[in-house]
């Protein structure tokens, strides 16, 4: 008996059409699932932003009052010591914010943020995994803003108006494994600021007068932030260099002129101890 054979087995080859179509519904997929993470998380308001920035600042920074998302709200932005808000100093006007879509394809958060009151024009922010970027800007503010970080300023109850500036900054996070575990967040950039007819509730001698303090971060070294003071105008004249940040120091002097010092000597005292005919001003 003879066995007959089988005719050969033949698979069918998908064409280039075939593919080209798998492929076209492969990228909507990924599209829609996109689109549904986008929405998902415009959803979110924006007390969640406010907690996030709370909690990353050891509550030194609060956006209260919080309305619309993450993706477009504003808030009433806030200064604490520290505290949660037992004594916090609240800055007149809205912080707002809205977030650019397209940049969040690349992984790379991008927000316009502007205030009504302080800002003098929006500045752009950017955030990615690597690292932050911030336009060069520029507000102004009330002086009294400052006693919401705490001592000295608390204390010294200031008034006048404070302005500040900036370059463009941009920063780099620190890696948690890699070749460059450990090493820490470096910022570069710099910030001055001016505060300007300066006066006391402790003093009656008003203004103090101006001053300005240039902040000048570490750069891609990595090394602490240098701190210069100096005195504009006024009888009260403040002078010194320091650094911030791990290890901060600071070493200045304090002095009046002769016909303000009399009526200044209460307030030259609470910032530092007499050395011949200035005060020290160290921390």
């Amino acid at each position: 008996m003879a066995i007959e054979s089988l005719p050969p087995l033949r698979l069918r080859r998908r064409d280039a059409s075939e593919r080209t179509s798998l492929g076209w519904r492969l990228l909507w997929c990924g599209v829609a699932l996109l689109a549904v993470g986008v929405t998902v998380i415009s959803q979110y308001p924006a007390a969640w932003a406010a907690e996030r920035v709370a909690s990353a600042t050891g509550q030194r920074v609060l956006l209260a009052d919080p309305q619309g998302s993450i993706w477009h709200g504003s808030a009433t932005l806030a200064l604490t010591a520290g505290n949660g808000g037992a004594d916090a100093t609240v800055l007149p006007g809205r912080l707002s914010w809205s977030v650019d879509m397209l940049p969040l394809l690349t992984g790379t958060l991008r927000a316009h943020v502007a205030h009504d009151r302080a800002l003098e024009q929006p500045v752009v922010v950017s955030v990615s995994p690597g690292g932050w970027q911030a336009e060069a800007g520029a507000m102004t503010l009330p002086a009294s803003l400052l006693e919401g970080i705490g001592a000295p300023f608390n204390t010294l109850k200031l008034d006048g108006r404070l302005r500040a500036k900036w370059t463009p900054l941009s920063g780099q996070f620190s890696r948690a494994s890699g070749r460059d575990q450990g090493q820490p967040d470096t910022v570069q950039g710099a910030l001055t600021v001016t505060v300007e007819q300066v006066s006391s509730s402790l003093s009656r001698v008003r203004p103090l007068g101006s001053y300005q303090a240039v902040l000048s971060f570490g750069g891609a070294a990595g090394g602490p932030m240098q701190l210069a003071l100096s005195t504009l105008a006024g009888p009260l004249s403040l002078q010194g260099q320091g650094t911030l940040g791990q290890g901060a120091h600071f070493d200045g002097v304090a002095s009046a002129t002769p016909e303000s010092e009399p009526q200044l000597i209460g307030l030259l005292s609470l910032l530092g101890p007499r050395d011949g005919s200035h005060y020290r001003l160290r921390f």
